[in-house]
């Protein structure tokens, strides 16, 4: 499939940058950013519209490195095979990812790479790797992150791996098409013979010689595949339907961005292809467009009580006059309600529900019709949300605002020193990492740069 697109020019070669929100949470409920509980349907929305894709799944070739350490490991005698091996088999493979960005990051040393080189953007620990390059290492013995399992490469991208049938989910196995991705990695030039390879997986003190590892680097780093290994990335990238679907709606809107025109052009895109998929999606799409623009004035609204008073001093509610209600909530909240009702017949039922339940948690607010009303509910409503948190030691999580009688107590580390700013009416809260998905099909070669 040929896709087109303008090339960016914030970001080489079209990747983008990893889309960081502060209402994006990057891990689970109880360690995010959500003041307002809008995770549950941001969650419901964006992994129907992309399954195999996240905010930080943006380099493609990471998928070659772990199907190719998946092959190494299966030919070592003992190593975890079959049944439910899959996390076993992902731990194994920590000192496999640490090895070859430690030949990326000599590489991309050697070279004068800068930041945004396509060697070593957006390789994760990226710091880690660059220290132990420059110390010297010639071996997978450093560190690499605090919780390399978790937030590496292999914990990272393993959804798009499994998305892609590249590898069996809950084994850990790799399927035909990741044998084929992974043989097209090891049988670069220049890669050392599969032996020293495979006994580094099993001891990460076993040593390489730093200009071989430099030779390697060469054709293993990141923005390293050649025109055979794209295709089977792209296929991998393009396996599930839904992917797919989005691909082509992208392309003919011209949608690359997460933003309400953008996802209105999506929506209307993916309806034109007729089939009950592409009209679920499409579904999706216009009721993120209504999710996006009442959960951004929500936190506008929560904003403007955070900057109230900033030293844990009560504030009467009476004083709060930058929280009045006025029509504009009550509008987005209905036109959310009417979009779920329009789209009922085609939007999945998991989304329904979660959005569903948004909308129903906020609607006191949407709908108070004095400044003490809006206040109480939206405080009220956000102490629930935090209620159902907690913190490293399975505590709940502590409210930013709380209510005392008829007033409220802003939390210093919350509170902000200046009202906050309105944003745009097209912007969004969340990426919805179409961003990172064109990116990855750019590297792919199925996303064509123009200009």
């Amino acid at each position: 499939m040929a896709v087109s697109s303008s090339k960016s020019k914030s970001a080489p070669l079209g990747l983008p940058l990893p889309v960081v929100s502060a209402w994006d949470p990057s891990a689970t409920a109880s360690g995010s950013i959500d003041p307002l509980g809008a995770l549950r349907p941001f969650t419901a929305l964006a992994t129907t519209l992309l399954p195999g894709v996240t905010t930080i799944t943006t380099r493609i070739r990471y998928l070659s490195w772990i199907c190719a350490g998946l092959k190494l490991l299966d030919e070592i005698p003992d190593a975890p095979r079959g049944g439910r091996a899959g996390r076993r088999r992902r731990a194994h493979l920590l000192a496999w990812e640490r090895l070859v960005a430690l030949a990326t990051g000599l590489h991309a040393l050697e070279q004068g790479a800068q930041e945004h080189d396509a060697a070593w953007r957006q390789l994760r620990g990226v710091t880690y790797v660059r220290r132990a390059a420059r110390e010297g290492a010639l071996s997978a013995r450093y560190n690499m992150l605090r919780n390399q399992g978790g937030a590496g490469g292999v914990g990272t991208y393993w959804v798009t791996l499994v998305a892609g049938e590249l590898v069996e989910g809950v084994s850990g196995a790799l399927t035909p098409r990741g044998e084929q991705l992974a043989e097209a990695f090891l049988q670069r030039r220049d890669t050392p013979p599969r032996g020293r390879l495979t006994r580094a997986l099993m001891s990460d003190a076993m040593e390489f010689d730093r200009d071989e590892l430099l030779r390697w680097g060469a054709s293993a780093h990141l923005g390293g595949a050649e025109p055979f290994e794209r295709g089977h990335l792209a296929d991998a990238l393009l396996e599930p339907q839904a992917h797919a679907r989005m691909a082509s709606a992208m392309r003919a809107a011209s949608s690359t961005a997460s933003e309400a025109g953008s996802f209105r052009r999506l929506s209307s895109s993916l309806a034109d292809l007729g089939d009950p998929l592409s009209g679920a999606l499409a579904a999706c799409a216009a009721v993120v467009v209504e999710f996006e623009a009442l959960h951004l004035e929500l936190l506008f609204r929560f904003d403007q009580i955070r900057a109230a008073d900033v030293q844990d001093w009560p504030v009467n509610l009476s004083a709060l006059d930058a929280a009045a209600p006025d029509e504009r909530l009550l509008i987005l909240g209905e036109s959310l309600a009417a979009s779920l009702d329009k789209h009922a017949a085609g939007l999945p039922g998991h989304v329904a529900q979660a959005v569903r339940a948004f909308l129903l948690a906020v609607e006191p607010a949407f709908r108070a019709s004095t400044r003490a009303g809006l206040v109480r509910a939206l405080v009220g409503h956000h102490q629930r949300v935090q209620s159902g948190k907690h913190d490293a030691s399975r505590q709940p999580k502590m409210p930013w605002i709380e209510l005392l009688g008829d007033k409220v107590i802003i939390s210093p580390r919350y509170a902000l020193a200046e009202p906050p700013e309105r944003s745009g009416a097209d912007a969004f809260t969340h990426p919805y990492r179409i961003e990172q998905f064109q990116g990855m099909l750019e590297e792919a070669g199925v996303w064509e740069v123009t200009g």
